[in-house]
Formats: C-alpha cells, sequence, structure tokens
C-alpha cells in the first residue's frame, strides 16, 4: 500500500502580501509620475499597444514571484489566472489615484465630479499625438473605452508574467523545494563558424542546415540513454561533455541539469545555439526532460515498503 504524498503548500498569507507590496510601490510610482505630468499607463506602442499598463503590471506583479520562489511556494495554475481578479482591482485603483491628484490640483469637490465623471471624460477624451506634428489628435469618443479594455488587458498580463515565469520553473514536489543549477556540458558542431561565415549565403544556409542536423542527431544519441538513469549517470554522462564552449562552433547544444538540493530528484534541458545565414546568432529549445516525479514515486515507494 502507497502512502500518500504530502500535500503541496498553498500561496499564504506572505505570498500575497509581497504582491500587494509591489503593487503599492508601484501606485505610488504611478501616482508620482501622474503628479510630474506624466501618464504611464498611457504609453501606446504602434497606436494599439498598451506597453505602459503592460510594463506597470509586470512592476506590480514582481512581489508574487519574488514571495513564491523565496518560500519555495509552487504558485497553481488557479493562483496564476486569479491574478487577473487583482490586477484589475488595482488598475481601477491606479486611476484612483490619478483621480485623487486631479481633484485636489484642481480644489473640485468631489461630489460634482465623481471617479465615474473622471473615467467617462478619460475614456471617451483620449486621444493619440500626432507623429509629425506632435499635437493632439480628434478624441476617440466611444472607442477610447475599447482602448482601456486593451490596457487592463496589459496590465493583467504583465501583473501576471513574473508568476507565469516562475510557474514554469522545475520543482521537487516531494521536497516541496525549486530545483537550482547543478551543472551543464556542451555538445558542439564540428563545422568552425570563422569557416562557415566565408560562404556565400545559400552555401552557408545549407552548411548550417547540415551541420545542425547532425548535431541533433548526435544529441539524440547521447540523450536516449540517460533519459530515464538515476541522477548519478546522468551526471556522469554530463562529465563526458565539453566543459567550456567554444565560441568558434557553428552550432551547440547546452545540456543544462537542474536537482533538487535535498534529494535526486532533477530536470534536463537542451538548449540549441546556433548562427544563422544572416550571421546572427539564434537560439531555441530542443527538449526537456523532468526527472522529479520519477525520483518521488520511489521515495514513496521506498516509504511504503
Amino acid at each position: 500500500m502507497s502512502t500518500p504524498s504530502k500535500p503541496l503548500r498553498q500561496p499564504g498569507l506572505i505570498v500575497y502580501l509581497c504582491g500587494l507590496a509591489t503593487s503599492a510601490l508601484v501606485l505610488w510610482g504611478v501616482q508620482v509620475a501622474n503628479e510630474n505630468g506624466e501618464n504611464i499607463m498611457g504609453w501606446y506602442a504602434n497606436g494599439i499597444i498598451p506597453a505602459g499598463a503592460f510594463l506597470v503590471g509586470i512592476a506590480s506583479g514582481v512581489g508574487y514571484a519574488v514571495g513564491s520562489r523565496l518560500l519555495q511556494v509552487k504558485l497553481s495554475k488557479a493562483f496564476v489566472f486569479g491574478m487577473i481578479t487583482t490586477a484589475i482591482v488595482d488598475y481601477f485603483a491606479a486611476h484612483y489615484l490619478t483621480y485623487l491628484n486631479v481633484i485636489e490640483l484642481h480644489h473640485i469637490p468631489a461630489e460634482r465630479y465623481g471617479f465615474i465623471d473622471y473615467f467617462r471624460e478619460i475614456s471617451e477624451g483620449m486621444a493619440f499625438k500626432d507623429k509629425h506634428s506632435g499635437e493632439p489628435g480628434s478624441p476617440l469618443g466611444m472607442w477610447g473605452y475599447v482602448y482601456k479594455v486593451l490596457e487592463i488587458g496589459g496590465y493583467s498580463v504583465g501583473a501576471m508574467f513574473p508568476s507565469l515565469m516562475v510557474f514554469g520553473m522545475p520543482y521537487c514536489k516531494g521536497c516541496q523545494q525549486y530545483l537550482k543549477k547543478h551543472r551543464t556540458g556542451y555538445l558542439h558542431a564540428p563545422e568552425p563558424w570563422s569557416v562557415v561565415k566565408k560562404l556565400k549565403k545559400k552555401e552557408r544556409l545549407a552548411a548550417l542546415q547540415a551541420s545542425i542536423k547532425d548535431l541533433i542527431g548526435r544529441a539524440n544519441e547521447f540523450t536516449g540513454p540517460i533519459a530515464a538513469a538515476p541522477l548519478a549517470e546522468t551526471e556522469a554522462a554530463l562529465a563526458t561533455l565539453d566543459q567550456t564552449i567554444n565560441k568558434d562552433a557553428a552550432a551547440r547544444i547546452t545540456y543544462t541539469l537542474k536537482k533538487c538540493p535535498r534529494c535526486d530528484a532533477h530536470h534536463l534541458e537542451l538548449s540549441l545555439f546556433n548562427y544563422t545565414e544572416d550571421k546572427k546568432v539564434a537560439n531555441s529549445n530542443v527538449a526537456k526532460i523532468d526527472k522529479t516525479k520519477v525520483v518521488a514515486a520511489d521515495s514513496t515507494e521506498a516509504a511504503a515498503a
């Protein structure tokens, strides 16, 4: 009979407080910027991308991610996506601070000019500056509400972004610890970039494609035997790879081994770095091998025995 695994710690009060702390700091920063005539929430890229709201959202959401990482608490999907509600509240709180600044600056009684009046005015009166003259264009009218929805979306996505990064980090559920970088190894293509880059563009492309194809084939042969191997065998295999980067190689695959600080649970990631026919550098993920669940299952069986 197997022993039930220890339930995961859920994001607690301290994690929430960390997030609220950064949100409060960001809202204060937005207010200071508003007082100095800079509406950060109104920054747009290409006339439609709410860049300012996205950046403010990222800054406000950093606390949740940092709290989760430092406290070794694995964020759930429900928690990450539940941050949308918090982000929407923060968004309107930021505008409310701006509203308070406006009525205080112009000595307007709140009963004569409410927050709804303010939000209607900034939405319908929203206008973009002309690229050439720098003068404000015509008010967007009802279309301004569409841009406010875009701002809310940008802020919400930005607020989730740091936590999504932490959510994707390898985690040992048995020990409830985030994995740490343990060892790296490099598999290089034999073709030197100093030679390949002198070829004509079409020949360079063909040489790079052949080099990468051969490199991935070698990586598959190397990775196959250790895909389900225990930590000791994986470490021994990685020790046979190059331990330093050959900068003149046309392509390389980096093996990054991350390990639980308390047990043998580990995670192996393969990343491809290569030059392109345009003499630029590209990188992509080749494979991720999660061997944390196997170790957890073995530990459970051993405890049951």
